[in-house]
């Protein structure tokens, strides 16, 4: 993986940001109704995510620009902002 140096000096991996590879006029996913369907894959340094959405593409596009910038700032944070940490709550309760 490529990394660089930025400004002050710490270490970003260029290949982080999110990028929509492909967008185009679809039928909706199974059930769905409606004639104004897109069907988008957006690139990262994962595995490719294939969605729907409906709209203008106009909307599409400004959805998918809103997409892209949230998985970049989840890259960096280095996890989903609302993501489990894995802990269980603590279930017990004290005695009455």
């Amino acid at each position: 993986m490529i990394s660089r140096e930025d400004d002050r000096g710490s270490k970003s991996k260029a290949s982080r940001s999110s990028v929509v590879i492909s967008l185009e006029r679809s039928t909706g996913p199974n059930g769905a109704t409606g004639k104004d369907w897109y069907r988008y894959v957006i690139s990262g340094p994962g595995s490719p995510i294939t969605g729907y959405r409906r709209g203008k593409k106009r909307d599409v596009l400004a959805y998918l620009k809103e997409c892209t910038s949230q998985l970049d700032e989840r890259l960096v944070a280095g996890k989903a902002p609302r993501a489990a940490t894995g802990r269980k709550p603590n279930q017990t309760q004290a005695p009455n």
